[in-house]
């Protein structure tokens, strides 16, 4: 549905659900666990719950949900037969389930919708079918079968982090020691330290030497429980952002610092555009300063990058987004969708390369923001909106289901402040 957002900059106070990157890892290692596990996620998305549907299809139990407690219970043995996958549009789910399914031995269809099938995967399949696994495309759909051998692995480090994630998550359940060998930097560091904190947290061992890990086998998991997922930072930057545009400010509550999440790093960057920010046990808070140009590296996060061109396009001077290639392989074309949205918007950005260049304006006019159903597009012409003289119609505005459902709703209760 398309929605009308009234301009002007808004106030308030909101509560940010649960952090997708760390609940995903955290329900995969409960369902391999050996006993039930007691989680609480505030909001979950489109994109977790695929993962929960596909664990559920593997053998796993959701159970004694009440709100936003629910349990999870393990599987007990590996399912036999052709098993569907509903991965729906999440990438995260896809990417963690393709190496756990071969660990696991189970043949599988791997279900893809919308842009997923067009969102890179190699050389992750290469490195499968290396070591045992057969993956074949039907239509849009993935077959795959066959077990997954211990061995030497190899990934480079800049395509995506979830690649090494997902080998990190499965390689200690095979039956013989394994390595993992990076050989290029990560881009996205952080959501790999992510990934080692949920593993080690679960029991499992595991070695890093710079670029290289060490990987015992043999091993199980055995989270404890009850487990907390903290706020998501991804989800809490189209409000911070806003709070950056006016004095009275926006409170998000529910984050946690300091993070492994690599968007904790919002705050300073905020700070360093002039804005003011506050951060307490209550909550972060941000309120408007006099805004300048900032050049930012968009390698370690990604998703902050939308949100931020919002408030850059505002912002004194000319503002510099470097090393954005990723964004290209999102849910959209993300670095040339941000740049239309704003533009359309009365915006001045230009897409140089994967960089992007922004020119700021003392303020944004408003009109039609398509956010080719990218959630975080989306959520960025809510930003937009709080510095535009007009009104902003969001078309297709619930593509915010997939990470942040109750997102509109949350938008909605803060006051337009004058």
């Amino acid at each position: 549905m398309n929605r009308v957002l009234s301009p002007g900059p808004r106030t308030g106070r909101v509560t940010v659900p649960g952090s997708k990157s760390r609940a995903h890892r955290l329900f995969l290692a409960a369902a391999l666990g050996r006993a039930p596990v007691q989680l609480t996620c505030r909001g979950l998305s489109g994109d977790l719950l695929a993962t929960l549907s596909c664990l559920e299809a593997l053998g796993a139990q959701v159970e004694s949900v009440k709100g936003d407690r629910f349990t999870l219970v393990p599987f007990s043995a590996p399912p036999t037969g052709e098993i569907l996958l509903p991965c729906g549009e999440s990438g995260t789910t896809l990417r963690f389930l393709l190496p756990l399914v071969g660990a696991l031995g189970t043949e599988a269809v791997f279900q893809r919708r919308g842009r997923l099938p067009r969102r890179p995967l190699e050389p992750l399949l290469a490195e499968l079918t290396r070591h045992g696994m057969t993956i074949q495309a039907q239509g849009d759909d993935l077959l795959v079968q066959g077990q997954l051998t211990p061995g030497d692995y190899a990934l480079p480090g800049h395509i995506s982090s979830q690649f090494i994630s997902g080998l990190l998550l499965a390689l200690p359940l095979l039956p013989g020691h394994s390595t993992l060998t990076l050989t290029s930097p990560p881009q996205s560091a952080p959501y790999i330290a992510l990934t080692e904190q949920v593993l080690r947290q679960g029991g499992m061992q595991l070695v890093r030497h710079e670029n290289h890990y060490e990987i015992p086998g043999g091993q199980g998991y055995a989270l404890s429980s009850p487990q907390v997922v903290e706020g998501d930072w991804s989800a809490a930057a189209p409000f911070l952002c806003i709070g950056a545009l006016r004095s009275a400010g926006v409170t998000v509550t529910g984050l946690t610092l300091p993070s492994l999440q690599g968007d904790s790093v919002l705050p300073a960057l905020l700070e360093k555009m002039g804005a003011e920010v506050e951060t307490s046990p209550q909550g972060v808070t941000v309120r408007a300063g006099t805004l300048r140009a900032i050049t930012v590296d968009a390698g370690p996060i990604p998703d902050l990058i939308p949100p931020l061109c919002a408030l850059c396009a505002v912002a004194r001077g000319e503002s510099r987004i470097r090393n954005a290639r990723r964004l290209r392989d999102k849910e959209s074309d993300r670095l040339q969708g941000v740049a239309e949205l704003l533009n359309g918007l009365g915006g001045k950005l230009t897409v140089d390369g994967d960089d992007l260049r922004i020119f700021g304006v003392p303020r944004l006019q408003g009109g039609t923001a398509d956010p080719r159903r990218d959630h975080r597009l989306a959520m960025t012409a809510a930003v937009a909106a709080s510095a535009c003289t007009g009104p902003v119609t969001v078309l297709d505005s619930d593509c915010v289901q997939k990470s942040y459902p109750a997102f509109w709703a949350d938008y909605g209760q803060m006051t337009i402040s004058r």
